[in-house]
């Protein structure tokens, strides 16, 4: 999904669920990280965070199994915005209509 066909985007938070140590190799800016084999452990971290939440990852397919677990658990504004590098470029683009 891009980021710009979720709805206020540009207030929430983006959760990289990659492992620690591909998340410091690189990662979008001011994303967290929160590893996706671990993220039960860290809903009330997520619950601090602003909505929508939008997970990231390599190819989309981590973040896919964390949004499912999320709404399986009754959350809701969870969202799937697959690759981590594309991130930047499309808040970029999203800008000047934010502006």
């Amino acid at each position: 999904m891009l980021i710009r066909d979720i709805p206020n985007a540009m207030k929430g938070a983006i959760i990289d669920v990659r492992s620690r140590e591909e998340y410091e190799l690189a990662h979008a800016g001011q994303s967290i990280n929160i590893p996706w084999d671990i993220h039960v452990y860290y809903l009330e971290e997520l619950e601090g965070l602003p909505k929508p939440w939008i997970f990231v990852c390599e190819e989309g397919f981590r973040s896919g199994w964390v949004v499912l677990s999320l709404k399986m658990l009754g959350y809701e504004e969870v969202y799937n915005g697959g690759r981590w590098f594309d991130v930047d470029r499309e808040k970029k683009e999203m800008l000047p209509k934010a502006a």
